[in-house]
Protein backbone atom coordinates (compact mmCIF):
# COMPACT_ATOMS: atom_id res chain seq x y z
CA UNK A 1 0.00 0.00 0.00
CA UNK A 2 2.82 2.36 0.87
CA UNK A 3 4.52 1.74 -2.50
CA UNK A 4 1.21 2.33 -4.32
CA UNK A 5 0.77 5.59 -2.41
CA UNK A 6 4.26 6.79 -3.40
CA UNK A 7 3.67 5.92 -7.04
CA UNK A 8 0.36 7.70 -6.92
CA UNK A 9 1.94 10.80 -5.42
CA UNK A 10 4.67 10.83 -8.11
CA UNK A 11 2.05 10.47 -10.85
CA UNK A 12 0.05 13.32 -9.35
CA UNK A 13 3.15 15.48 -9.22
CA UNK A 14 3.92 14.70 -12.89
CA UNK A 15 0.31 15.28 -13.89
CA UNK A 16 0.20 18.71 -12.26
CA UNK A 17 3.48 19.73 -13.95
CA UNK A 18 5.38 20.12 -10.70
CA UNK A 19 8.67 18.21 -10.31
CA UNK A 20 8.91 15.85 -7.39
CA UNK A 21 11.56 16.10 -4.66
CA UNK A 22 14.29 14.15 -6.47
CA UNK A 23 14.10 16.41 -9.53
CA UNK A 24 14.18 19.54 -7.40
CA UNK A 25 17.27 18.30 -5.53
CA UNK A 26 18.95 17.46 -8.84
CA UNK A 27 18.21 20.93 -10.18
CA UNK A 28 19.62 22.62 -7.07
CA UNK A 29 22.81 20.51 -7.32
CA UNK A 30 23.34 21.40 -10.98
CA UNK A 31 22.70 25.08 -10.28
CA UNK A 32 25.19 25.17 -7.41
CA UNK A 33 27.85 23.43 -9.51
CA UNK A 34 27.38 25.88 -12.42
CA UNK A 35 27.63 28.92 -10.16
CA UNK A 36 30.75 27.54 -8.41
CA UNK A 37 32.44 26.79 -11.72
CA UNK A 38 31.71 30.28 -13.03
CA UNK A 39 33.16 31.89 -9.90
CA UNK A 40 36.34 29.79 -10.06
CA UNK A 41 36.75 30.46 -13.76
CA UNK A 42 36.45 34.21 -13.32
CA UNK A 43 38.77 34.18 -10.31
CA UNK A 44 41.50 32.35 -12.17
CA UNK A 45 41.10 34.19 -15.46
CA UNK A 46 43.82 36.73 -14.82
CA UNK A 47 46.56 34.33 -13.72
CA UNK A 48 49.59 35.13 -15.87
CA UNK A 49 53.22 34.15 -16.23
CA UNK A 50 54.34 36.61 -13.56
CA UNK A 51 52.09 34.95 -10.99
CA UNK A 52 53.35 31.51 -12.04
CA UNK A 53 56.93 32.65 -11.53
CA UNK A 54 56.05 34.23 -8.18
CA UNK A 55 54.57 30.93 -7.04
CA UNK A 56 58.06 29.57 -6.37
CA UNK A 57 59.20 31.16 -3.10
CA UNK A 58 61.92 28.67 -2.24
CA UNK A 59 65.54 29.80 -2.35
CA UNK A 60 68.32 27.63 -3.83
CA UNK A 61 69.97 25.32 -1.32
CA UNK A 62 73.43 26.23 -2.61
CA UNK A 63 74.84 28.84 -4.95
CA UNK A 64 76.56 27.95 -8.20
CA UNK A 65 79.53 30.04 -9.35
CA UNK A 66 81.75 30.19 -12.41
CA UNK A 67 85.17 28.69 -11.84
CA UNK A 68 87.73 31.52 -12.19
CA UNK A 69 90.34 30.93 -14.87
CA UNK A 70 88.92 27.55 -15.95
CA UNK A 71 87.33 27.09 -19.34
CA UNK A 72 86.24 24.25 -21.57
CA UNK A 73 85.89 24.73 -25.32
CA UNK A 74 86.18 28.47 -24.84
CA UNK A 75 83.36 28.74 -22.28
CA UNK A 76 83.48 29.02 -18.47
CA UNK A 77 82.88 26.09 -16.14
CA UNK A 78 80.43 26.10 -13.23
CA UNK A 79 81.85 24.90 -9.96
CA UNK A 80 80.12 23.83 -6.76
CA UNK A 81 81.30 23.07 -3.26
CA UNK A 82 83.11 19.74 -3.08
CA UNK A 83 81.52 17.31 -0.63
CA UNK A 84 83.09 14.03 -1.75
CA UNK A 85 79.79 12.75 -3.12
CA UNK A 86 79.02 12.10 -6.78
CA UNK A 87 77.50 15.00 -8.65
CA UNK A 88 74.17 14.04 -10.22
CA UNK A 89 72.81 16.45 -12.82
CA UNK A 90 69.13 16.10 -13.72
CA UNK A 91 67.91 17.76 -16.92
CA UNK A 92 64.21 18.66 -16.93
CA UNK A 93 61.43 19.14 -14.40
CA UNK A 94 58.75 16.80 -15.73
CA UNK A 95 57.42 13.44 -14.60
CA UNK A 96 60.62 11.49 -15.22
CA UNK A 97 62.91 14.00 -13.54
CA UNK A 98 60.66 14.46 -10.50
CA UNK A 99 60.20 10.70 -10.11
CA UNK A 100 63.99 10.37 -9.84
CA UNK A 101 64.32 13.30 -7.44
CA UNK A 102 61.70 11.95 -5.05
CA UNK A 103 63.41 8.58 -4.73
CA UNK A 104 67.03 9.71 -4.35
CA UNK A 105 69.14 9.15 -1.27
CA UNK A 106 70.16 12.69 -0.31
CA UNK A 107 73.31 11.44 1.44
CA UNK A 108 74.60 9.73 -1.70
CA UNK A 109 74.59 12.46 -4.36
CA UNK A 110 75.04 16.19 -4.83
CA UNK A 111 72.03 16.93 -7.00
CA UNK A 112 71.74 19.79 -9.50
CA UNK A 113 68.53 20.23 -11.50
CA UNK A 114 68.66 22.17 -14.77
CA UNK A 115 65.36 23.27 -16.30
CA UNK A 116 63.90 26.45 -17.85
CA UNK A 117 60.70 25.87 -15.82
CA UNK A 118 60.92 26.26 -12.06
CA UNK A 119 57.84 24.15 -11.44
CA UNK A 120 56.46 20.65 -12.01
CA UNK A 121 53.04 20.36 -13.68
CA UNK A 122 50.53 17.72 -12.62
CA UNK A 123 49.21 17.29 -16.17
CA UNK A 124 46.10 15.15 -15.38
CA UNK A 125 44.53 18.26 -13.80
CA UNK A 126 45.31 20.60 -16.70
CA UNK A 127 41.78 20.26 -18.20
CA UNK A 128 40.30 21.17 -14.81
CA UNK A 129 42.56 24.21 -14.60
CA UNK A 130 41.48 25.20 -18.09
CA UNK A 131 37.76 25.36 -17.21
CA UNK A 132 38.34 26.84 -13.75
CA UNK A 133 37.45 23.83 -11.62
CA UNK A 134 40.86 24.11 -9.91
CA UNK A 135 43.32 26.99 -9.74
CA UNK A 136 46.53 27.02 -11.73
CA UNK A 137 48.57 26.93 -8.54
CA UNK A 138 46.87 23.68 -7.55
CA UNK A 139 48.54 21.81 -10.42
CA UNK A 140 52.05 23.20 -9.82
CA UNK A 141 54.83 22.26 -7.42
CA UNK A 142 58.02 24.29 -7.16
CA UNK A 143 61.20 22.49 -8.22
CA UNK A 144 63.23 24.24 -5.52
CA UNK A 145 60.82 22.84 -2.95
CA UNK A 146 61.49 19.35 -4.29
CA UNK A 147 65.28 19.77 -4.45
CA UNK A 148 65.32 21.21 -0.94
CA UNK A 149 64.30 17.82 0.46
CA UNK A 150 67.48 16.28 -0.93
CA UNK A 151 69.69 19.33 -0.28
CA UNK A 152 70.04 19.88 -4.03
CA UNK A 153 70.46 22.95 -6.19
CA UNK A 154 68.36 24.27 -9.05
CA UNK A 155 69.57 26.19 -12.11
CA UNK A 156 66.91 27.95 -14.17
CA UNK A 157 68.48 27.39 -17.59
CA UNK A 158 68.19 25.32 -20.74
CA UNK A 159 70.48 22.42 -21.64
CA UNK A 160 71.97 23.11 -25.06
CA UNK A 161 74.51 20.32 -25.53
CA UNK A 162 76.14 17.38 -23.73
CA UNK A 163 79.76 16.28 -24.05
CA UNK A 164 79.56 12.67 -22.88
CA UNK A 165 83.29 12.07 -23.05
CA UNK A 166 84.15 15.08 -20.88
CA UNK A 167 81.00 14.59 -18.76
CA UNK A 168 79.86 18.19 -19.13
CA UNK A 169 76.48 19.76 -19.92
CA UNK A 170 76.34 23.04 -21.82
CA UNK A 171 73.63 25.21 -20.27
CA UNK A 172 72.30 28.60 -21.29
CA UNK A 173 70.72 31.13 -18.94
CA UNK A 174 68.71 33.99 -20.46
CA UNK A 175 70.76 37.17 -20.31
CA UNK A 176 73.82 35.46 -18.80
CA UNK A 177 75.20 33.41 -21.69
CA UNK A 178 76.43 29.82 -21.73
CA UNK A 179 78.60 27.74 -19.40
CA UNK A 180 79.62 24.12 -18.88
CA UNK A 181 78.32 22.15 -15.91
CA UNK A 182 80.40 19.04 -15.03
CA UNK A 183 78.69 15.89 -13.77
CA UNK A 184 79.47 12.38 -12.57
CA UNK A 185 76.05 10.98 -13.41
CA UNK A 186 73.44 12.42 -15.76
CA UNK A 187 69.67 12.00 -15.93
CA UNK A 188 68.00 13.29 -19.11
CA UNK A 189 64.31 13.93 -18.50
CA UNK A 190 63.54 16.83 -20.81
CA UNK A 191 60.39 15.27 -22.25
CA UNK A 192 59.33 15.31 -25.90
CA UNK A 193 58.00 17.79 -28.41
CA UNK A 194 54.48 17.47 -29.77
CA UNK A 195 54.28 16.58 -33.45
CA UNK A 196 51.38 16.77 -35.90
CA UNK A 197 52.52 13.82 -38.07
CA UNK A 198 51.83 15.88 -41.18
CA UNK A 199 48.11 16.34 -40.46
CA UNK A 200 47.10 19.64 -41.99
CA UNK A 201 45.11 22.06 -39.86
CA UNK A 202 46.42 20.95 -36.48
CA UNK A 203 48.62 24.04 -36.31
CA UNK A 204 45.43 26.07 -35.81
CA UNK A 205 44.23 23.97 -32.86
CA UNK A 206 44.77 24.66 -29.17
CA UNK A 207 47.35 22.49 -27.43
CA UNK A 208 47.07 21.39 -23.81
CA UNK A 209 50.51 20.39 -22.57
CA UNK A 210 51.73 23.29 -20.42
CA UNK A 211 50.22 25.68 -17.91
CA UNK A 212 50.44 28.46 -20.50
CA UNK A 213 48.40 26.32 -22.91
CA UNK A 214 45.67 25.95 -20.28
CA UNK A 215 45.70 29.70 -19.63
CA UNK A 216 45.43 30.42 -23.36
CA UNK A 217 42.39 28.13 -23.76
CA UNK A 218 40.67 29.69 -20.74
CA UNK A 219 41.21 33.19 -22.09
CA UNK A 220 39.85 32.10 -25.48
CA UNK A 221 36.71 30.66 -23.84
CA UNK A 222 36.11 33.71 -21.66
CA UNK A 223 36.58 36.04 -24.66
CA UNK A 224 33.61 34.40 -26.36
CA UNK A 225 31.15 35.10 -23.54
Amino acid sequence: MLRVARLGARQMSTATGRPDGSYRRFGRTIGTWMVGTAVLASAGYYVGKDEIDAFDHEEPASELHLSPGQQFKGLPIIETESTGRERLVVLGSGWGAVAVLKTLDRDKYDVIVVSPDNYFIFTPLLPSATVGTVEFRSVLEGIRRITKRIRGAYVEASAVDVDFEAKCVLIEKPGEGRAWLPYDRLVVGVGAQSITRGTSGLEFCHKLKTILDARSIRQHIMANF
